[in-house]
């Protein structure tokens, strides 16, 4: 730590292992302390008195009222402590999203609100439902794709489904990788899903 020096009207910045004993001189009105040797509450100090005789007062957390002074209201609401469910906190959780589509549950595996579907084609089926979007799922993206497949192919119903303007209604994968990536939409008051891309996969 510097000594205080009187010439130049006192320090406005020190630190020490010891706060400044009250009426010492050399610490300009202001001057900040950092109090090495501190803990919570005792580890920096302002000079509320004078260069001739300093008086170090330990800086406190603000009050609400001073909170309130400095902040509006809606920067105040952002100072308050917040809660999420599980849901929103896994939205972004690719597993908490993920369908896993078999033969015996063709019918209902593709959920609403999943983001991705893994088809495990086996010897290969048809019935796998693809089921008309929400209205929670306008704007959400689809991934369908076959993960596995010893022979055959996967054939998926699907409604309301558009590629460009034309309507489809199925969606054949015949080969372990093809995938169909889809966006929920609504036309006034009609649900559909729009393809954005396709690989591999015949739409009919």
């Amino acid at each position: 730590m510097q000594p205080p020096r009187l010439d130049d009207g006192g320090l406005l910045f020190a630190s020490g292992i010891t706060v400044p004993t009250d009426a010492a001189a050399g610490y300009a009105t202001g001057c900040l302390f950092q109090h090495t040797d501190g803990t919570t509450g005792t580890a920096f100090y302002v000079n509320e008195g004078s260069v001739t005789s300093c008086d170090f007062n330990a800086v406190a957390a603000l009050t609400a009222a001073q909170v309130a002074l400095l902040l509006t209201a809606g920067q105040q609401a952002l100072l308050v402590a917040t809660t999420a469910t599980a849901a929103e906190l896994n939205v972004l959780d690719l597993s908490a999203k993920t369908d896993t589509a078999t033969e015996a549950t063709k019918a209902t595996a593709i959920t609403a609100g999943s983001r991705y579907v893994k088809i495990t084609g086996g010897t290969g089926y048809t019935g796998l439902v693809l089921p008309v979007p929400t209205a929670a799922e306008v704007g959400l993206v689809k991934q369908i794709t076959l993960d596995t497949i010893s022979s055959g192919a996967v054939a998926i119903t699907i409604t309301n489904v558009a590629i460009g303007g034309t309507q489809a209604t199925t969606a054949t994968f015949d080969a372990a990788g093809e995938t169909l990536v889809v966006i929920g939409a609504v036309y006034g008051t009609t649900f559909r899903w729009i393809v954005l891309k396709e690989h591999g996969v015949t739409l009919s």
